[in-house]
């Protein structure tokens, strides 16, 4: 039941991203690939879901520069590896 609600989640996450950064779903399914963006969405729903839609973007672009314009990759444990 809860995997229903998180994969729900996700398709709202897709949409909203998509919206918000004025990307196509093929960006958007890209850019969350490359940087394991599905993972951390699914092991921090319980945080997320309560969010709104710009400040998970938010979060989510935080992610994908990694912080300070270097791209690197979230783990699925929450923590960065080094390029």
């Amino acid at each position: 039941m809860k995997t229903d609600i998180v994969n729900d989640f996700l398709i709202y996450v897709i949409e909203e991203y998509k919206f918000l950064e004025n990307k196509t779903a093929a960006e958007v399914m890209d850019l969350f690939s490359k940087h394991n963006v599905f993972e951390y969405i699914t092991k921090h729903y319980d945080a997320l879901h309560i969010m709104g839609g710009r400040a998970i973007a938010d979060d989510i672009n935080l992610i994908i520069t990694g912080h300070n314009n270097k791209t690197k990759k979230i783990k699925t444990d929450g923590n960065y590896e080094k390029n």
